[in-house]
């Protein structure tokens, strides 16, 4: 529709999402923050030690005991560095939301392309954390790779009996299978492993649907309620909308349930889904020691130091171009791994 000079009109508004990432991931089992200002990063692994100390004769000596070893391991944070090409042009041309005839100068809209591209990237990197650190709570180990980094493996080397995969007749929905008893079992297979109990569970919608509608669990709410546990049998509905990415699904004696779905476009155009179908993750958050790891920025602008981000605006003269990128080495790690159960139950 043309633009008629000779009339009135009022801009009603720009509609549209903001489809900014939701942080409860990297909050919730993330507590600690550290930056390192080299290009790998360094952490040791303590061993357990839950030895019993051994009787002795008073005419003996003492029975000698391990020393308490530890493991020290090293990944390289791959680099992420997003980017926009803004053409002068748009300085000149009205921006979404503005008046129709304009009320902002060029320079003005130029700037708010800017911060705008800036936003974005920033979203960007977050949701590759996100993805990051659920690759690792989903499998102990999360692959890196892309158009322009050969495919890498930063593993943390969980227990295998702690990623589980339910088939045939022991899938949630079948007859006779009883997901709580599942999640009880997983739970006592973490602590004997880990010697950590975990509390947390976190399930997509779909596991969700099948854990509150189980007979156990109706049967344990209608029986306990007002003692035993407070979980929503009526279900909470999350996914790809903006503020419903995460649930509060209730909580009983040993646990607390949450559900988390949550939707990106990846690579070529496709939309993902962060938590896979069917799956519930179990954790021990204080005992994973979850940590949101930065290494070095690779750019002599930054001065080779460590930061989350590193925004960076430059002009190129002909043809009169400005470029903009945000440069970060992310690498989401857990302390203690074996605090966690994947599995997958459909």
């Amino acid at each position: 529709m043309a633009l008629d000079v000779n009339s009135t009109a009022q801009l009603l508004g720009a509609f549209g999402v903001l489809d900014r990432p939701s942080r409860f991931i990297l909050d919730t089992f993330f507590k600690f923050f550290q930056q390192f200002d080299t290009e790998e990063v360094f952490f040791d692994q303590v061993q357990r030690a839950r030895r019993l100390a051994a009787f002795v004769s008073d005419t003996v000596e003492g029975q000698i005991l391990p020393s308490r070893g530890y493991a020290t391991k090293s990944f390289t944070p791959p680099t992420v560095r997003p980017k926009h090409v803004v053409e002068p042009f748009k300085a000149l041309k009205r921006r979404v939301g503005e008046r129709l005839l304009g009320e902002l100068t060029p320079e003005q809209r130029f700037d708010l392309t800017i911060l705008d591209n800036m936003l974005l990237q920033d979203d960007a990197i977050t949701r590759t954390e996100i993805w990051m650190a659920l690759q690792l709570l989903l499998s102990g180990s999360v692959v890196c790779q892309g158009p322009k980094y050969p495919s890498k493996t930063l593993s943390m080397g969980r227990d295998p009996s702690l990623t589980v995969a339910l088939t045939g007749a022991l899938r949630w929905g079948q007859t006779g299978v009883d997901p709580l008893q599942n999640i009880r079992a997983w739970s006592t297979q973490v602590q004997r492993v880990s010697g950590f109990k975990p509390r947390t569970v976190l399930l997509d919608p779909l596991a969700g649907d099948m854990l509150i509608n189980s007979a156990t669990v109706t049967k344990v709410m209608n029986s306990y309620r007002q003692t035993a546990g407070n979980i929503d049998l009526a279900g909470k509905t999350t996914g790809g909308a903006v503020g419903q990415e995460v649930a509060f699904l209730g909580s009983l004696p040993e646990f607390d349930f949450w559900q988390y779905q949550e939707l990106y476009e990846d690579d070529n155009g496709v939309i993902q889904q962060f938590m896979p179908n069917n799956t519930v993750i179990l954790a021990n958050i204080d005992a994973l020691q979850g940590i949101k790891t930065y290494g070095a920025v690779r750019d002599r602008r930054a001065g080779f130091k460590a930061m989350p981000r590193f925004p960076k605006v430059w002009d190129v003269e002909e043809p009169a171009t400005t470029l903009q990128n945000m440069a970060s080495a992310p690498l989401p790690l857990f302390g203690w791994i074996n605090a966690s159960l994947a599995a997958t139950v459909a």
